[in-house]
């Protein structure tokens, strides 16, 4: 079986806002963004700019939208998928 197959079937438990911080939840949903797995995690009340593409990423992988992510790729997503 390929990483792909494997990793599609990645899935986070559910954690609510009140439980993790925001960088957090953004880190796991984006993360788990880029294996292709899911995040359960926020359960409304999250930031509206975390279901956009971080498109504002400079040639260090910094976002001034997000500078507690670093490593950014243009078009990574800090929302939770589910």
């Amino acid at each position: 079986e390929d990483a792909l197959s494997i990793t599609s079937r990645f899935v986070t438990g559910g954690m609510s806002l009140g439980a993790l911080s925001r960088e957090s939840h953004e880190v796991i949903a984006l993360g788990m963004n880029r294996v292709g797995g899911m995040s359960n995690s926020g359960e409304g009340g999250e930031d509206r700019l975390r279901f956009t593409p971080i498109m504002d990423v400079d040639e260090n992988g910094h976002s001034p939208s997000f500078p507690h992510l670093q490593g950014l790729k243009k078009g990574d997503s800090a929302a939770s998928a589910t």
